[in-house]
């Protein structure tokens, strides 16, 4: 989606005082969370009016994410917690335009622009490009963006503190800042900051100092230390600690959910196998299944990603990829067929100029699978040949 088009007719000059413009949990991942939660809620009606503390706060969806992706306790033990993760998203979505907000006490919603909303509630990474170009616009009309770029050009310790204290300026004009405690205004810019320096590539701010290479993507987000990771015990490898510890959220829960959702998404973009030769079982009209190309059961940390399934017929299903119908079972060669065929279709959607599919996954997946070490940067051509090489030597017919 071109966000740049998308912000080109928008205005974020900020009227003093009034709306949000970025907050301290402004981050990707949340504003993905509280996206999908808008959509899982509205169910495609632009016209349903929602509010933060009778809809999105109350969604099942919402607290399952909080405390099952970022760790919340129960939103009765941290209500301020919960309203200001919603209430700082609904917020940005408004005064980027993706929202309207309908009247103020309460406060109640609707959706303005649901393809930029569907956009951003495929995941974080989405939500983040959504956010680096709202984060350009906004230094763009309120005259801040001078100062950050002077930053980019000589990304150095002044520069930035010179970018600090011109965002503390335009702060204490335009919002509600009370006093001279820089505190929280610094937190708010550090968002902002980070963003900027993030989508140029080049040094972030971490604890008031700049860092030595470029700003990573971990420093975006809420979620930053990995829940899975930080409880794991010592000794203990983190597919262990997936499969022995984590499963019971994964029964039923909030990755159930997703999981059903991004296996929608392939059955609506193929409606069919994406193997339709028949020497490999297809057969016309029979239906669609969808696989795990690495199994869920012992790589869960791929079940969520769409690079890791492909739509198959029922047969193919359970004859090819698993062996004798046996779903623990899978069949080395029908897997590199799958995955061969699955580089086609990323192909395919890449050079289509759709964002459907990240090729850094479907890397990410075939080094899993195979104990490759193959690069990021690494070409399709040379990915299409390795597995093909890979086909080669498990082919015994």
């Amino acid at each position: 989606m071109n966000f740049q088009k998308y912000f080109q007719d928008k205005n974020l000059k900020k009227t003093p005082k009034v709306g949000i413009h970025f907050e301290q949990k402004t981050t990707p991942d949340l504003l993905w969370c509280v996206a999908l939660v808008i959509l899982d809620f509205i169910k495609r009606d632009k016209n349903i009016i929602f509010s933060d503390k009778e809809n999105i706060r109350k969604s099942s969806v919402f607290n399952a994410l909080m405390q099952d992706y970022f760790s919340k306790p129960p939103q009765e033990k941290a209500e301020n917690e919960y309203n200001k993760v919603s209430s700082y998203q609904l917020g940005l979505l408004t005064y980027a335009g993706v929202l309207e907000q309908v009247s103020n006490r309460p406060k109640k919603y609707k959706v303005r622009d649901l393809d930029v909303l569907e956009f951003i509630a495929v995941n974080d990474l989405n939500a983040s490009k959504f956010l680096a170009e709202y984060t350009s616009k906004f230094l763009q009309d309120n005259n801040l963006l001078e100062v950050f770029d002077k930053y980019k050009q000589t990304p150095n310790q002044d520069n930035h503190l010179r970018a600090k204290e011109a965002y503390w300026k335009w702060a204490k004009k335009n919002t509600a800042i009370k006093g001279t405690d820089r505190k929280h205004t610094y937190r708010v810019f550090n968002k902002i900051f980070n963003m900027f320096c993030y989508k140029n590539r080049i040094p972030g701010e971490d604890a008031s100092n700049i860092t030595s290479g470029p700003c990573p993507y971990s420093f975006l987000i809420y979620n930053r230390e990995n829940f899975r990771d930080k409880d794991m015990p010592l000794g203990m490898t983190r597919h262990q600690y997936q499969l022995e510890v984590l499963s019971e959220i994964n029964e039923g829960g909030v990755v159930a959910a997703l999981l059903q959702k991004a296996k929608d998404s392939i059955r609506q973009k193929y409606q069919d196998s994406e193997i339709t030769d028949p020497k490999f079982g297809y057969i016309t009209n029979s239906g669609v299944h969808v696989h795990h190309i690495l199994p869920q059961h012992s790589y869960p940390e791929y079940s969520l990603t769409k690079e890791n399934l492909i739509a198959l017929t029922p047969g193919q299903h359970l004859s090819s990829a698993h062996v004798q119908a046996n779903t623990k079972n899978i069949s080395p060669l029908f897997q590199a067929i799958f995955l061969n065929q699955k580089l086609e279709h990323i192909k395919e959607s890449i050079t289509a100029g759709e964002e459907f599919y990240n090729i850094n996954n479907f890397i990410s997946v075939l080094n899993t699978c195979y104990g490759w070490k193959l690069k990021l940067d690494t070409s399709i051509d040379v990915l299409s040949k390795q597995i093909k090489e890979k086909i080669k030597e498990l082919d015994f017919s």
